[in-house]
């Protein structure tokens, strides 16, 4: 019984492990450039914690304007292999091998 329970612990910590950290997404285009920051971390009963950063400025007429800040917070539940669902929005989080893929944007792991 002690090795089952060791086990189911161990595999949760390598689960937790797997996504955690800080992915990053730099985006530009002719209308605007920005970073989009996303922090996983644990919380309970085999959910994350999700903070994203979104900051850019807008190009107006050639111009680079101030910088806008967007910060959002939610919680990632368990829905199949390798994927999340962000309780607040609907959204399903799709966790490779160094990436995370939210709907068609590409974040890349760096912590």
């Amino acid at each position: 019984m002690k090795n089952i329970l060791l086990l189911l612990l161990f595999a949760g910590c390598s689960q937790a492990g797997s996504i955690t950290g800080t992915y990053v997404k730099h985006v530009e285009s002719d209308y605007s450039v920005g970073e989009d920051t996303v922090f996983i971390t644990a919380g309970n009963n085999g959910q994350f914690v999700l903070e994203r950063h979104t900051g850019y400025q807008r190009i107006s007429y050639g111009k680079m304007q101030g910088r806008q800040l967007k910060i959002q917070h939610s919680v990632l539940a368990p829905s199949a292999n390798n994927q999340y669902q962000d309780t607040k929005t609907g959204a399903i989080l799709t966790f490779e091998q160094n990436k995370l893929l939210l709907g068609t944007a590409e974040y890349q792991k760096i912590q």
